[in-house]
């Protein structure tokens, strides 16, 4: 192999390294929201699906304890899905990125 072949070898690891990093940094900065439909509940996630904040309506003295933690529950399942939808993003661009090289 040539000295030209090689710096092109080393080079295009380097681009893909800085690929993946950049893929990297994007996954740790996932993160996603949502809402009830009645916007009393809102849920925040990481890029893992896990809560990383909770905002309860003042308005929620007249719902049963019940019906607030059901709420609370579909409102982080439908943060977690948002949140899998942007990894899943992230992914197929970089795997796409590669792909094409």
């Amino acid at each position: 192999m040539s000295g030209r072949e090689m710096d092109a070898v080393v080079e295009r690891a380097s681009a893909q390294l800085d690929l993946l990093d950049g893929a990297l940094s994007a996954l740790q900065a996932v993160r996603a929201e949502a809402a009830s439909e009645d916007g009393r509940v809102r849920v925040e996630v990481d890029g893992n699906g896990s809560p990383t904040g909770l905002w309860l309506s003042d308005s929620l003295q007249d719902l049963d304890a019940a019906v607030l933690a059901r709420t609370i529950a579909h409102t982080a399942h439908l943060a977690a899905a948002a949140a899998t939808e942007e990894r899943n993003r992230i992914t197929s661009e970089l795997f796409d990125t590669f792909d094409a090289r």
